[in-house]
């Protein structure tokens, strides 16, 4: 029996990162909570944890990357600069994990810092 909302057996994930997952994500100075969208088009969007929007790519069976670009705003709502969050994930099913590097610009587009981020993941909705 299958599952008719997926149009997939519930025993069988796909082995791509297309659908909603909500993470655990660690960097130094503590942890926050997550939620990303991968779309079967190659947009990955940041919505809980901030929001931003990026693209994602294969990396081969069970591999892919993505990078989304975060902007910080001001108290005024102006932009201050932005964070490109760039992440390499191994998925197993409906988890995955992965380790990456966050670049925090200023307004003028100067690096201010690099900030190492691992992210732990589980698939929410398709």
């Amino acid at each position: 029996m299958s599952d008719s909302s997926a149009g997939r057996p519930p025993s069988r994930v796909p082995l791509t990162p297309v659908g909603t997952w909500t993470a655990r994500v660690r960097r130094p100075g503590g942890n926050s909570v997550g939620s990303f969208r991968f779309t079967a088009w190659g947009h990955a969007l940041l919505t809980v944890g901030g929001v931003g929007a990026g693209r994602w790519s294969s990396l081969g069976p069970g591999g892919f990357l993505f990078r989304i670009t975060e902007p910080v705003l001001d108290a005024d709502g102006r932009c201050a600069g932005w964070v490109d969050i760039e992440q390499h994930a191994r998925q197993r099913g409906g988890f995955f994990t992965s380790r990456g590097t966050s670049r925090v610009y200023d307004a003028d587009g100067r690096l201010t810092r690099a900030v190492p981020v691992a992210v732990e993941a589980t698939r929410v909705g398709d």
